[in-house]
């Protein structure tokens, strides 16, 4: 090859090959579904909750406060702004929790017993949700869709060892045999890598 031709490829740019090191566009792949967004629910009263009562009971219930109201909106604003399709939308039995699903997904959450947290229970109870939730949050949803989870801090920082702020998601892939990887957080200002 003349040395000409040598040095203007040398000038070319070289392509991106290693395109794990790259920083992921979070806001982009959201919209091609397989991640599982674990919410925890949005800014909430705080009620004393010493002993759980009937679920379904709200009035008992520190609840989502006009603020928390304003950030679930912005959230499924921002998710729906994205494209955001969902598969299966789950949620704690806790009202304030089921309300956050409601208002980010725009549609009633399925209750999922593992997203229960109340400091009552066992160690024992705590852990064995924390492992059911370890499998939901390791499996993809098909079809290009996302799966939206909304519960509470402290089972989460259990699975991740993440503390969740009031409206503050993390943004999950996927693996295979109960393993995961925590790629980037959502709130109602954005999404941002991890």
């Amino acid at each position: 090859m003349p040395l000409r031709r040598r040095t203007l490829l040398a000038l070319l740019p070289t392509p991106l090959v290693a395109c794990s090191t790259a920083p992921r566009d979070l806001a982009a792949d959201l919209r091609h579904g397989g991640y599982v967004i674990y919410l925890r629910h949005a800014q909430a009263e705080a009620t004393p909750e010493p002993a759980l009562q009937d679920i379904k009971d709200c009035l008992w219930q520190g609840n989502l406060t006009p603020t928390g109201k304003a950030q679930a909106t912005a959230i499924g604003a921002l998710l729906q702004g994205l494209g955001v399709r969902y598969g299966q939308v789950a949620s704690s039995a806790f009202c304030r929790c089921r309300d956050t699903a409601q208002l980010v997904a725009n549609r009633p959450a399925q209750i999922l017993p593992e997203l229960l947290y109340h400091p009552t229970q066992t160690p024992n109870e705590q852990a064995a949700a924390v492992e059911r939730l370890r499998i939901i949050v390791s499996n993809r949803e098909p079809g290009g869709r996302c799966v939206l989870l909304v519960g509470h801090a402290p089972p989460f920082k259990t699975l991740a060892g993440i503390d969740l702020a009031e409206a503050q998601g993390a943004i999950i892939l996927p693996r295979l045999a109960k393993e995961f990887d925590v790629v980037g957080f959502i709130d109602p200002t954005g999404v941002r890598n991890r």
